[in-house]
């Protein structure tokens, strides 16, 4: 077995074992050459009822063939779900070594996002594989969840041409193979195949020791129509003599299987009959279990005997020391411990529950815990161990580990049972329910349970920080520090699960302290939070900190650094299946905010789109307010007026979701407004809002003086928007923002005929934007902006390439001369400065005119004012005498 089936549940390690055939088992080579017909790219099918043998047949030709490559077993769960049927599969290619080395298969992880375009690439790392592999899909008759069938039946008809499918089921209906029976593409083994023959039953009674006459074979044949466990167990509970065979088999199918099995448990010895009752509470059984369960020291022994015995027990082949019994054999056992003892089951759950617990297999002890109907003791290991595990790939079956207790939540609700119902809650996604019963536990937590009432209240205070994440962003930060301080109480021996419950509740702390606008100490933690959750094996807790560290270059105005950071998170979650992860929604806000300022907005489309796929999904309301807010963003560049309004009215229901915003969101969402004003003509009502503002975080103000300045130049008032920006070298660290504040002051001085400090304030934009690739500024600040920089780009030599790409995005001409860079200027007026900056160029005094849209005879008089300031009578003169004072 390789690393990765190592890592496997220890349910799914045995769900996924080929079961060992019993002692003198009758190989049927009808069915062995019927699946030697099914090569690799083909379908078999093996349908039949009940006791017809079919698992016993497939794993009969799967040891006796051999079939190439890697053959992977799995008895499916139905209890799951989507994510977990495929995580199962994967996990049994995992055991079965059929996964090559480099194969991408190795890295997906279905998570809750999981969906088609997740069992699209599994069917395509599949055809991947350098080797055939045959896949058993076992039991599928008992998934009835519409979306795993779905799946399924998209896996058949995308099959790859490496992979042999073996499907084992009662019933093939679900599976939708018409199609494939006309093409004549399908192998199908149906009952008939799997019925026993006179001859088989000849071989059966030989090898069981059994002396049959000829007539009571035929009569036996005849009254069992070939069915193959009524035939077992009729000739191994007739010990040997045709009359009390014969005696025994009577009723239809069902009744003679439930006759028989009663017969055949009742001729035990008592001491084996009491260990089979004790141990059919497990769906499988190891000797430590049995011994656990029953008592008895010899459990290994009694458990060889029963598979040598051929008493409906099965070794199974890949974990030979687990047991299973024969599904009808159980059944019957479990109603006959009801029958006779109606209160050991309890007791017998209870037992199995503290066996799981103590071997590391909490899911497992959740879900006895459950039957048992112990909801403290469930409680316990759900606060001390297991729910951390509704963050990983066994949240499907923790969460059907939990329905029993959110069903007696609603009908004798206790602290404990809306404790489990609320972590179910949880992960449906239903966070207002998940709320409301957290606050019911909370009210009705038994003080007088001290061990418990530690744990119950950590999952309390977990639940309420959910609870902040979607609702109450503004509390968020409060509810982790309680989470930490409950954390710092409790005893490691009572909750092994502290130091995860602290990373968890520090990572979401950082993102509170991002949410206020505390961006320096949020980076911090989040850094210090994700080395915590890689370390103890919190994945999904480390992405969500990677995506918002990617949310604090942004404002830091790192682009390049956002880019390589999200394009790394990007590849991760694509590859471990997490692209609808709740984590991933701030990857999305991420996304889209970068593409936004790189003007490049297909992209911001596409990341708003995949974004709010993953909203339906996730808990974080915050990354769902950015979204929609670089959605707006994208309208305002377009200009579109409409989409801008539409966009709008989502960011508004994203922020109906939350009672109150912290602050860094609160200017996030009055900027967006404020910008769907202005372009919707009401500049003077943002004016009227905005000029008296106080703002409590600094990257809020600076979006404040932002918009404001907006708002003036549309109204016409350049002035004001410069009064309104203030010092742009204010707006540092925020370089986004510092960038647009230049832009916008160029604008501004334009507009006033301040021609000098509008060139000298978009070169500071230029050398703001150039190395990280923003853009966006430069596009809506109007076309002003494109005779600006082409100006620019005739007097000065720097970061011309740049310039070059902002006049393709604003639709401004490139002139193709540059000259020397461009310095501020204190005794020349700003038309002199501006001529003063053509003169090292080879343009004559009419070109200059041209450019400027002013007279020629206003050019020379400008030029012999710029000679006499400097004290000079010639053009060449006056380039150098300038150079000398540094101004040129």
């Amino acid at each position: 077995m390789n690393s990765t089936s190592g890592r496997l549940a220890p349910s799914l390690r045995l769900r996924a074992s080929r079961p060992v055939l019993p002692p003198g088992y009758v190989h049927l080579s009808r069915v062995g050459a019927a699946l030697d017909r099914c090569p690799p790219g083909g379908l078999a099918v093996v349908s039949a009822g009940a006791g017809y043998g079919k698992t016993l047949a497939v794993a009969g030709w799967a040891g006796a063939h051999r079939p190439a490559g890697a053959t992977a077993w799995l008895t499916v769960d139905d209890a799951d779900g989507l994510r977990s049927f495929w995580n199962d599969v994967l996990g049994a290619l995992a055991a079965a070594d059929a996964l090559s080395e480099p194969s991408g298969l190795r890295d997906i992880a279905p998570a809750s996002g999981f969906a088609e375009p997740e069992v699209d690439r599994i069917i395509d790392g599949l055809a991947d594989s350098p080797t055939p592999i045959t896949l058993v899909l076992d039991d599928v008759h008992r998934i009835t969840a519409p979306e795993v069938l779905s799946s399924i039946r998209r896996l058949i008809r995308r099959q790859p041409p490496t992979l042999r499918l073996i499907v084992i089921t009662r019933t093939a209906a679900a599976l939708r193979l018409q199609k494939l029976r006309l093409d004549g593409r399908l192998v199908e083994i149906t009952t008939e195949d799997l019925q026993f023959t006179r001859d088989d039953v000849v071989e059966f009674c030989d090898r069981a020791g059994v002396d049959l006459r000829d007539d009571d074979i035929d009569a036996l044949l005849g009254r069992t129509q070939g069915w193959p466990t009524g035939l077992r167990l009729a000739v191994l509970s007739g010990r040997g003599t045709s009359g009390d065979v014969m005696h025994r088999v009577t009723g239809q199918n069902e009744l003679v299987a439930a006759y028989l099995l009663e017969e055949v448990l009742e001729e035990l010895a008592p001491s084996d009959r009491r260990f089979l009752l004790a141990t059919s509470i497990v769906d499988t059984v190891s000797a430590p279990l049995a011994r656990a369960l029953a008592g008895r020291a010899d459990s290994r022994r009694v458990l060889d005997d029963l598979v040598a015995n051929n008493v409906l027990t099965v070794r199974l082949s890949d974990r030979p020391d687990w047991y299973a019994y024969h599904p009808l054999f159980r059944e019957l056992l479990m109603d006959r411990l009801d029958a006779e003892n109606p209160d050991a089951a309890a007791e017998l759950h209870r037992r199995a529950a503290e066996w799981f617990a103590a071997n590391d297999d909490p899911v497992a002890a959740v879900r006895h815990y459950g039957r048992a109907r112990d909801w403290p003791a469930m409680t316990d290991l759900l606060g001390g161990v297991a729910a951390p595990l509704v963050l990983s790939t066994q949240a499907s079956a923790l969460a059907a580990a939990l329905e029993p207790a959110a069903a007696e939540a609603e009908a004798r609700p206790t602290a404990d049972t809306l404790v489990a119902a609320a972590i179910l809650c949880y992960h449906r996604g239903d966070f207002v329910a998940m709320d409301r019963n957290a606050e019911d536990a909370a009210r009705v937590l038994d003080p007088d349970r001290p061990s418990a009432t530690i744990g119950s209240r950590i999952l309390i205070a977990l639940l309420r920080m959910v609870t902040a994440r979607t609702s109450r962003l503004s509390d968020v930060v409060d509810r982790c520090d309680d989470i930490l301080a409950l954390v710092a109480q409790a005893p490691r021996t009572v909750i092994p699960a502290a130091p995860a419950y602290a990373i968890m509740a520090r990572n979401n702390r950082a993102i509170g302290l991002f949410h206020r606008g505390e961006i320096d100490t949020a980076a911090r933690e989040l850094v210090v939070s994700r080395a915590g959750a890689e370390e103890v094996g919190l994945s999904l807790v480390a992405m969500a900190a990677d995506t918002y560290l990617a949310l604090t270059d942004l404002v830091r105005g790192d682009l390049p650094e956002a880019a390589v950071r999200t394009a790394a998170i990007g590849v991760l979650a694509e590859r471990r299946g997490w692209s609808r992860q709740p984590q991933t929604l701030a990857l999305y806000a991420a996304r889209a905010l970068m593409y936004l300022e790189c003007n490049d907005l297909e992209a911001a489309d596409r990341a708003v789109d995949m974004g709010r796929r993953a909203v339906a999904h996730g808990s974080d309301t915050a990354a769902w307010l950015i979204i929609e807010a670089a959605a707006v963003g994208i309208a305002v560049v377009r200009g579109d007026v409409f989409a801008a309004r539409t966009e709008f009215r989502r960011l508004e229901a994203a922020r109906r979701s939350s009672t109150t915003l912290p602050a860094l969101l609160a200017g996030l969402y009055d900027a967006t407004a404020a910008e769907v004003q202005v372009l919707s003509g009401d500049a003077e009502a943002v004016i009227a809002v905005g000029s008296d503002r106080a703002l409590p975080a600094p990257y809020a103000t600076a979006l404040n003086r932002i918009v404001l300045a907006k708002a003036h130049l549309a109204a016409n008032n350049p002035a004001d928007a410069i009064e309104a920006l203030g010092i742009t070298a204010g707006f540092a660290p925020y370089r986004l923002q510092a960038t647009e504040a230049e832009v916008l002051a160029a604008v501004a001085s334009a507009r006033l005929h301040r021609d000098s400090a509008a060139l000298e304030h978009l070169a500071s934009a230029v050398r703001l934007a150039a190395p990280v690739g923003q853009i966006r500024p430069f596009v809506v600040a109007g076309p002003v902006v494109g005779v600006l920089l082409t100006r620019l780009l005739r007097v000065t030599d720097g970061d011309q390439a740049f310039v070059r790409d902002l006049l393709a995005a604003c639709g401004g001409e490139q002139p193709g001369v540059a000259a020397t860079p461009l310095l501020p200027i204190e005794s020349l007026t700003d038309r002199e400065l501006m001529v003063l900056r053509y003169l090292p160029t080879m343009y004559k005094a009419a070109e200059i005119a041209a450019d400027l849209f002013v007279s020629v005879n206003t050019v020379k008089t400008h030029q012999q004012s710029i000679y006499r300031k400097l004290g000079v009578t010639t053009r060449r003169d006056a380039v150098d005498r300038a150079r000398e004072r540094h101004l040129i």
